[in-house]
C-alpha cells in the first residue's frame, strides 16, 4: 500500500469526523473542507494532507484532554 494513499484516507477520515461530530464554527468546518479540496488539485497536495492529518489529530487529543479533566 502506497504511503499517500494512508494519508489521503486519514486526511478525508478525520475531515469527516471533524465536520460531523465537533462543535466548532462553522466557517472552520468550510477552511478545512476546503483545504482538503485544494489538496486533491495542488501539486504539492500530499504534504497538505499530511498537514490537516496532524493538525485534526493534535486538535482531537485536545479535545480528549480538556473533557477529560485530566483524571485518569
Amino acid at each position: 500500500m502506497p504511503y499517500g494513499f494512508i494519508a489521503l484516507v486519514a486526511a478525508i477520515a478525520l475531515t469527516g469526523v471533524f465536520v460531523l461530530v465537533t462543535e466548532a464554527a462553522v466557517w472552520w468546518k468550510v477552511l478545512v473542507v476546503g483545504l482538503l479540496l485544494l489538496s486533491f488539485r495542488w501539486y504539492y497536495g500530499f504534504f497538505l494532507q499530511v498537514l490537516i492529518t496532524i493538525s485534526l489529530s493534535l486538535y482531537f487529543t485536545y479535545l480528549k484532554a480538556r473533557y477529560s479533566g485530566g483524571k485518569k
